[in-house]
């Protein structure tokens, strides 16, 4: 079936719709009416012969074919935007997609799109949020256009550059009175779910040293982790530079980790088809920062000395 008729309009009426859930938050953002939002999907339904939404309760859920279309429609308009812009040379635009952890969100990013944001004012920047092996999967099914993960990332689509260097330690509440890390290793472990980098490096340890996690309990956000151990219901895994900028806790007792599980780099990636300036930006911005802190840490070291 030739798709000639099946323009790029419809398509980002399609993805607007799938991500804001419903036509009404749809026609907000697209400054459109209702009408012409329902219009234009039921056209494109009846146009490839499938139903994409399931309506329930007032909610549209992508069919199994609405989210293959999703994964087209993205890569569709990525290449139409990079298309146009490659035939701008005067300023970046458009929409980034960037997904990152949320310890690199909280404690690396700030300074990092805030020069970006200088640079390249005309670029909207949507973050998303997740573990390492989430953002991978979103990176390699178009979901988004790169994302900072903790390493190892093992897939010959992507493509990496090392941003950072994080150095993990184990919180434990001041009150257990424990010595070292592995006098807290039998603890309950609080954690973000399957697929967080920092928890494998955590279960790693364990492994080496013969044992498992237990009790596992799950959050999202390094806020309630960090409270649930200064309250004594288990212990975590977190960066550095997270406790840097979380509120001081005089509840919490930090321990170093194994050098061989204390050191995690966060990469950087892309799949390996994708390039564009909004990209390019981003990686010369991570080059900068990298050699700024190799400066920095120079310059401490000679002052020791």
């Amino acid at each position: 079936m030739a798709l000639n008729n099946l323009d790029l309009d419809a398509l980002e009426i399609f993805r607007t719709v799938a991500v804001e859930g419903g036509i009404t938050k749809a026609a907000e953002k697209l400054h459109r009416v209702q009408s012409n939002i329902s219009t234009r999907i039921m056209q494109l339904e009846q146009r490839l012969n499938t139903t994409l939404f399931h309506r329930i309760n007032r909610k549209l859920e992508l069919t199994t074919e609405g989210r293959q279309l999703l994964i087209y429609t993205d890569r569709l308009l990525q290449l139409a935007e990079e298309t146009e812009a490659s035939f701008r040379t005067d300023q970046i635009s458009g929409i980034f997609r960037l997904g990152t952890m949320e310890s690199t969100a909280a404690a690396r990013l700030p300074e990092l799109l805030s020069q970006y944001h200088r640079q390249h004012a005309q670029v909207r920047i949507e973050l998303v949020t997740d573990t390492t092996a989430g953002l991978i999967e979103q990176v390699q099914n178009y979901g988004l256009d790169a994302a900072f993960v903790g390493e190892p990332v093992n897939s010959e689509q992507l493509d990496s550059l090392v941003a950072f260097e994080e150095t993990l330690v184990l919180i434990t509440a001041k009150e257990k009175g424990f010595q070292q890390a592995k006098d807290a290793i039998q603890e309950n472990l609080i954690t973000f779910r399957s697929g967080c980098a920092y928890r494998m490096y955590f279960e790693n340890w364990l492994a080496d040293e013969g044992m498992s996690a237990r009790n596992s309990m799950e959050m999202s956000s390094y806020h309630a982790i960090t409270a649930c151990v200064a309250a004594g219901t288990g212990i975590a895994v977190v960066p550095e530079s997270v406790l840097s900028v979380l509120p001081a806790s005089t509840n919490i007792d930090r321990f170093a980790l194994p050098p061989q599980f204390a050191k995690v780099r966060t990469l950087l990636i892309w799949r390996k088809d994708y390039q564009s300036g909004k990209l390019e930006s981003l990686k010369q911005l991570v080059r900068g920062l990298s050699l700024k802190r190799c400066h920095d840490k120079r310059a401490v070291n000679h002052e020791q000395y």
